[in-house]
């Protein structure tokens, strides 16, 4: 059995190596993908990822694959952005506006209304959103967020 440090360390290494690949790829890694990679194995990856998730910045699947690592969404949604040749996608639009400011890079959000289904292209550049005619609604505060995430 692994002692906290140990434990603290690999999961720290599992974040990062877990972050790195979702920004060169935009594709999150499979829990055997992760542990292969990592030298490890399934069970100490799928361990290390629900340890992770206790922050919120991780959620998993029922069966423990990622489901989101913040701002990213590890399946594809509704609210892609188009940066240096990737897409990623993000859960909300706060999210996918977190993305290009994560990366420090300029981004297309190409997305649409939930009301009208009307589309709605955004752009970032420099790290400014460049004006826009819409609106962004939050209809849940940010206090409340992870209490139905799917929701929010």
């Amino acid at each position: 059995m692994a002692s906290v440090p140990e434990q603290a360390d690999f999961d720290n290494s599992l974040r990062l190596y877990t972050y790195r690949r979702m920004v060169e790829t935009g594709r999150a890694p499979a829990v055997a993908t992760a542990a292969k990679e990592m030298g490890s194995n399934e069970a100490a990856v799928r361990a290390a990822y629900a340890r992770l998730s206790e922050s919120h910045a991780f959620m998993l699947t029922e069966s423990g694959e990622l489901w989101r690592l913040a701002p990213f969404s590890a399946v594809p949604t509704a609210f892609p952005v188009e940066s240096s040749g990737r897409t990623y996608y993000a859960n909300c639009i706060w999210d996918a506006l977190g993305i290009p400011a994560m990366l420090g890079q300029d981004a297309t959000i190409p997305t649409s209304c939930a009301c009208c289904n009307l589309e709605m292209s955004l752009q970032v550049e420099a790290g400014s959103l460049l004006p826009h005619e819409g609106l962004i609604h939050v209809g849940v505060s940010a206090r409340r967020w992870y209490e139905d995430v799917v929701f929010t």
